[in-house]
Parts: C-alpha cells; structure tokens; sequence
C-alpha cells in the first residue's frame, strides 16, 4: 500500500474529474492506495474557489475531493521540517515558494510520495514525487517516481 500527498495542481485536475490522474487514482485505491492532501494545498484550492467566477460550484468540488482523501495539518514538527527544507534548498542555492516547502515538508515527515507536475520538488533531498498528470508518466505504487 502507499500513500500519497497531491500538490494543489494534482488535486484540482482530480476536483475536475480530468484524466489521466481519475481514473489512475481510482485504480490505485480500488489496490489499496490512500491519497491525501495538507492544509497548505486546501487553502490553495479555497483561494482558487473564492478567486473563481463559478465559487459555490468550487467549494463544492472541494468538499467532495475531502470526502476522498485524508487531510493533513501544519504541526510544530512540520514546522521545523519546513525550516529544514527551505534551509536545504537555500544551500543548494535551488529556493521554492514557501507553499511549496511546506507542502515538501509535511510529505518527508510522513515519508509520502508528492504527486505533482512542479519538478522543482525534485530538489529536494528524500522526497519522493511522481507526475500523474501526463499519460507517459503516471503509474502506479511510485514507480518512476525520483528521490531528491
């Protein structure tokens, strides 16, 4: 079984039903699988509903993905993972937007698998991401997945 935190850009394709990321979800938790999203993303999806011109329809779409996944918070110890990685990443000379960060760190303190289209999580030391977003690269249990 694996678990797997959607970045915002996962998360909203799989609110609008798009494929490939729906119907490969739906195969991966028929195996098992469990997806889950933090609060960072959540707020990402909340500004983008509100922002929006269709925003009750938005909300909507946000609760029904909420009654899918697992949410996840912001903790002291994410925290201090967050500084860890943004202090990681500044060494590299390689920063990210603090969402971002935060999103990377809540996945490395729970050893997740980032599913994201944004290949700068891949600067980052042991975490794993994967891009279902595109047909030649979704699959399933982390496979071709990259490891910072």
């Amino acid at each position: 079984m694996a678990i797997y935190l959607l970045d915002t850009n996962h998360a909203s394709k799989l609110m609008a039903g798009e494929e490939p990321i729906s119907s490969h979800v739906a195969g991966q938790s028929q195996i098992g699988d469990q997806f889950c999203i933090s609060v960072t993303v959540l707020a990402e999806l909340f500004f983008a509903a509100y922002a929006s011109r269709k925003c009750e329809h938005n909300l909507s779409k946000i609760d029904d993905l909420l009654a899918r996944v697992r949410l996840l918070g912001f903790s002291r110890v994410a925290a201090r993972e967050y500084g860890r990685v943004k202090a990681e990443l500044k060494a590299k000379g390689r920063p990210i937007p603090g969402t971002d960060a935060q999103i990377a760190a809540v996945a490395r303190l729970h050893g997740l698998t980032v599913l994201t289209a944004d290949r700068h999580f891949s600067f980052i030391s042991g975490l794993e991401v994967a891009n279902w977003l595109g047909a030649g690269e979704r699959d399933g249990g982390g496979t071709g997945a990259t490891k910072g």
